[in-house]
């Protein structure tokens, strides 16, 4: 039995890639501004979302493009917070 994938679909997959990795870049960087424990817990987050993302992909479902806004709200969220609250400076 062979199974067709819808060419939006696929396109959905393409870009909901390339931004969960510059999410992960994001992530990543964070270590200019973060302490290492925030480091941790962002990179084992990103892993988390990234999984869900794979999941979904194999639901084929278009909600894996809301993973990498996840992504990018909580990055956002977290150094914000750090920032204000926490005193992380660059």
């Amino acid at each position: 039995m062979r199974t067709t994938t819808h060419p939006l679909f696929v396109v959905a997959v393409v870009i909901a890639a390339v931004a969960q990795l510059v999410a992960g870049y994001f992530y990543m960087a964070s270590g200019l501004m973060a302490p290492l424990w925030a480091i941790v817990l962002l990179g084992v987050w990103w892993l988390v979302l990234t999984y869900v993302g794979v999941r979904l992909v194999k639901r084929r479902s278009y909600l894996l493009l809301l993973v990498p806004v996840v992504a990018a709200v909580t990055w956002f969220g977290v150094m914000t917070f750090g920032e204000a609250v926490l005193g992380w400076t660059p």
